[in-house]
């Protein structure tokens, strides 16, 4: 571990170290090693919530891709569910007709 020397400190500067330091019970080197320390630390996590960030944006892209998937799966499904229901519940000509709408739907 290595050493710092601050010069030229503010005496007001040095009273407030002096309290807070009194306040958390520890002296005036123990209190600023640990400002300091959480200071440095502070870009570390910075860059880390950053790098959380972007995998949660990537992982909601993924799941609206995926729910536009399911989506368009169920609509596919649908279309062939009523067409079944055209096929087993209808005559020739009927079947003709709502198949010739289907399919005008579906080019759309």
């Amino acid at each position: 571990m290595g050493d710092i020397l601050v010069r030229d400190v503010d005496d007001l500067a040095i009273s407030k170290i002096e309290e807070a330091a009194k306040k958390e019970k520890v002296s005036r080197q123990v209190y600023l090693k640990s400002l300091l320390e959480r200071v440095a630390h502070y870009d570390v996590f910075i860059e880390e919530r950053d790098r959380f960030e972007k995998v949660v944006m990537a992982s909601q892209k993924q799941m609206e891709q995926y729910l536009r998937q399911q989506s368009e799966l169920y609509e596919s499904v649908s279309r062939i569910e009523s067409i079944l229901y055209l096929l087993l519940d209808s005559d020739a000509e009927e079947i003709n007709q709502q198949l010739t709408e289907l399919i005008g739907k579906v080019v759309k």
